[in-house]
């Protein structure tokens, strides 16, 4: 195995098709998504992503003028696209493409299944080889079990790194079966006897209508719709609303534009009496709908929009086939309403095998807790 660092996104793009082969079909893993998430975040940070080779020539890796020449993509085995955050307090810190308010899910190590154990080997070694180019390696919202990852922290742990882990929010999926009838049945009697009303009495009546975007024509005027009403509503509980955000909403505009064109988009509205009171956008892999993000009109509640477009998003995702409806991170309770299964997700912090990167962690951390104790006094005083 040789494990090759780059440090330009431009140097990435001969391995475009074989990244998406390895990113399993997962939106959040893909190509489009993560080069896109560092052309709008990555001011300020380094690339970092280590790309591992099957090479037939062992000689090679000891090499550098053959650790210059290019490797034909078909040997790409594994991908493991971080970037480097650099501070005072914590020093060069490695994270996943993808991570912090984009809040990409199931981000992991990209990997051939039958490599899975080499190229973690290898990447280790080269991080351990490499301690004195970063402090710690911290990774959010894993699902529990990621078996890519997993096996990559196992052989840091072999190759002389700690590591700390907490606990993160949950991460919820419907598994869909293959009828509507089949997915009623999955529901409580309540529930079920409540979509059957609102499908028969108001979707099936003159009073609404709804699309999903099929073509360019119709993007802007359904993503207007859509930041008016998740803006609306965010604002009437209170909170600013993630387009208010101008980097969080350039990338998506940009990044949506480009789903569509793949036809990975799904950008829906539903309308009530003529006016929109609902819209979605969601993003499809090979066999799932990742239901991201949405609005509804605040004032239009008693309908039950919500209730109304997710009706029609799950029709859709059974009719195409699809066997999971991803709800994504949050313990929302409507999501074991529709009875979405939870899985557990822990976050991760491997130090790097160096003095002066212990001192680094152990003294942040020292520092977090002490900032906890004050607050928690200050909140008994107050």
């Amino acid at each position: 195995m040789l494990v090759r660092p780059i440090n330009n996104i431009d140097d990435l793009a001969p391995f475009q098709a074989r990244w998406d082969e390895l990113a399993g079909g997962c939106p959040f893993r893909c190509w489009t998504w993560l080069t896109t998430w560092w052309k709008h975040y990555g001011t300020g940070r380094s690339l970092n992503v280590l790309l591992v080779f099957d090479d037939d020539n062992s000689s090679c890796s000891a090499d550098v003028s053959c650790r210059n020449q290019s490797l034909p993509a078909e040997q790409l085995v594994a991908i493991l696209p971080l970037y480097i955050d650099h501070s005072h307090t914590q020093g060069s810190v490695m994270r996943l493409l993808g991570d912090g308010e984009v809040c990409s899910e199931h981000l992991d190590l990209l990997c051939v299944p039958s490599e899975l154990d080499e190229a973690s080997q290898a990447l280790a070694e080269y991080l351990v080889a490499h301690a004195d180019d970063w402090d710690a390696l911290k990774l959010t919202a894993l699902a529990e079990g990621t078996r890519n990852l997993d096996s990559l922290l196992v052989a840091m742990t072999m190759a002389g790194c700690e590591f700390n882990r907490t606990d993160g929010v949950n991460c919820w999926s419907i598994p869909l079966p293959a009828t509507w009838e089949e997915f009623l049945a999955m529901q409580s009697k309540s529930h079920r006897k409540q979509l059957r009303q609102l499908k028969s009495r108001v979707l099936e009546s003159p009073r609404a209508a709804a699309y999903e975007v099929s073509d360019f024509r119709e993007f802007d005027v359904a993503w207007e719709i859509l930041i008016d009403l998740h803006q609306r509503r965010r604002l009437s509980l209170g909170e600013p609303g993630c387009f208010a955000s101008p980097q969080w909403a350039n990338f998506h505009r940009e990044v949506a534009l480009e789903f569509l064109n793949q036809d990975r988009l799904r950008l829906s509205v539903v309308e009530l009496d003529g006016e929109p009171i609902a819209a979605e956008y969601h993003l499809a892999g090979n066999d799932a709908i990742y239901a991201y993000q949405g609005g509804i009109d605040p004032e239009r509640r008693d309908d039950e929009p919500g209730q109304l477009s997710m009706i029609l998003c799950i029709e859709r995702a059974i009719a195409a086939g699809c066997t999971r409806f991803e709800l994504l991170r949050g313990d929302e309770p409507y999501k074991a309403h529709w009875r979405a299964e939870a899985t557990s997700t822990i976050d991760i912090e491997v130090i790097a095998p160096r003095t002066l990167a212990k001192l680094r962690h152990y003294s942040w951390n020292g520092l977090r807790r002490a900032g906890r104790l004050v607050r928690q006094f200050t909140n008994l005083l107050s």
